[in-house]
């Protein structure tokens, strides 16, 4: 029927590690630890970036017209004069 295969005279050529991986699985793996490393850096300084953001989104204090700028404390009290118009007559 079918002759016995001899397979000590047939050498196939191996192929290189490199040449066996499937394309564009080296740059995924190069993309997916870049990621990861921005990842963990961003991790390590999320303290210093969210204090940057606090400092960043504080709305400043108000203060009242005509007095300097300074410590809340060296102005001393504010006193505020609330005026309501009187009703009209119906």
């Amino acid at each position: 029927m079918s002759e016995p295969h001899n397979h000590e005279g047939d050498e196939e050529p191996r192929a290189g590690f490199w040449a066996t991986l499937p394309r564009g699985t080296v740059t995924r793996v190069l993309i997916l630890l870049a990621l990861l490393v921005g990842i963990v850096v961003l991790q390590r300084k999320a303290g210093a970036i969210a204090g940057c953001m606090n400092q960043s989104f504080m709305a400043p204090q108000p203060r009242a017209l005509g007095t300097p700028r300074g410590d809340a404390a060296e102005r001393g009290p504010i006193h505020v004069q609330v005026q309501v118009p009187e009703a009209a007559p119906r």
